[in-house]
């Protein structure tokens, strides 16, 4: 997903660059890969060995495919350096001698294991060293969930990788590079700090095989629907991510009949590129009643050319314009106005088209 791209930033074009520098990361051996009983151990074992834990839930593993060795191999002529990033202050010099200095940042997590929002490692304080250095900064995050970002509006460029797997150096490599124009989007709500979002702190880690009771105290209203409900700017709202061109969506037209309820929009690349656009629906009710304003209804997908448009119809889940009677077994549709836009994330909507629903019951 790409997070953020300031002008004149991404994709990295070789013509326009004479020497890059690497930072971090183990990005000379491989990438990242999330531990516990769905571990792929590759043949030959970690691309780095040795990191803790070694035991369970690890070990550690890196996957085989260096991003470095990727992006010498897409950048022919561009001199590619790489430091550890061990010591911030030399690459903070090595970044200033560099047309660009790429950060790449890890989080191992696993199962059966809690994990910080902030990165481990002092990998902050190298970024932001990188940073203040840098003609331009890019940051490349490894991560197996969200992670605090208090440098994000400082560097010009972060791509959230997660853990891209056993062709993960190159996938990253032509997504820098162009070779790829990016078209994912955030499936959760990146925060600002580590208090938004959270209804309770939880206290008291109980011991193994103590039985225990966890209050879901947020209900229904989890991600991007407590931020909503409680009017907190996320740094990076749910749905969003950036490409390479740009995107237009029409207003959507709404259809209510036997076949259900659909929504349907134009999209237009408005760009000068090929990509691809997820429209996203969202619904709310007019009115209140639900647990928080407003509800994914769907998306839909589509590659388009240069200046092309398409038509896209997003069929919606009664469900989703429901709420379920505990009582009765049953979902129930409230009767009113219901409020639908289009737009490219949670927070990037469109203009309101509003639809009357009669009252609806239907089994669960």
């Amino acid at each position: 997903v790409l997070l953020r791209n300031a002008p004149a930033t991404l994709p990295l074009r070789a013509a326009a660059l004479r020497r890059i520098v690497v930072i971090g990361g183990h990005a000379d051996a491989g990438v990242l890969s999330g531990g516990g009983s769905s571990q792929v151990h590759p043949p030959g074992g970690s691309a780095v060995k040795g990191l803790a834990p070694t035991g369970w839930p690890g070990p550690v593993i890196y996957l085989p495919s260096s991003p470095l060795a990727e992006l010498r191999r897409a950048l022919p002529g561009v001199a590619i350096d790489y430091l550890d990033g061990r010591d911030p202050a030399a690459a903070a010099r090595a970044a200033a001698r560099a047309d660009a200095a790429i950060v790449f940042a890890t989080q191992w997590t696993a199962e059966s294991q809690d994990t910080s929002l902030t990165l481990p490692d002092a990998q902050d304080a190298l970024i932001d060293a990188v940073a203040h250095a840098a003609p331009r900064s890019i940051v490349v995050l490894e991560t197996g969930g969200a992670v605090l970002m208090p440098w994000a509006e400082r560097v010009d460029a972060i791509l959230q990788a997660w853990y891209p797997g056993a062709g993960g150096g190159a996938a990253i490599a032509r997504l820098l590079t162009g070779a790829v124009n990016p078209s994912g989007h955030l499936p959760i709500t990146l925060p600002r700090d580590d208090r938004a979002g959270r209804c309770r702190p939880f206290t008291g880690a109980p011991s193994p095989g103590a039985r225990f009771t966890v209050d879901y105290c947020g209900g229904a209203a989890v991600g991007y629907k407590a931020f909503d409900r409680d009017g907190i700017a996320p740094l990076y709202p749910f749905g969003h991510g950036l490409s390479y061109t740009r995107f237009a969506f029409a207003a959507p037209r709404i259809a209510h009949d036997a076949r259900g309820i659909r929504a349907t929009t134009v999209i237009r690349n408005t760009g000068a590129r090929a990509g691809a656009a997820v429209a996203q629906l969202y619904v709310e009710r007019v009115g209140g009643g639900w647990e928080a304003p407003r509800r994914l209804a769907g998306w839909a997908r589509r590659t388009l050319a240069a200046g092309a448009r398409q038509a896209a119809t997003i069929a919606i889940d009664p469900r989703l314009l429901a709420t379920f009677d505990t009582a009765s077994g049953q979902w129930v549709i409230a009767p009113g106005r219901y409020r639908f836009r289009i737009g490219a994330s949670s927070r990037d909507l469109g203009p309101p088209v509003d639809v009357t629903l009669p009252a609806a019951r239907f089994g669960a």
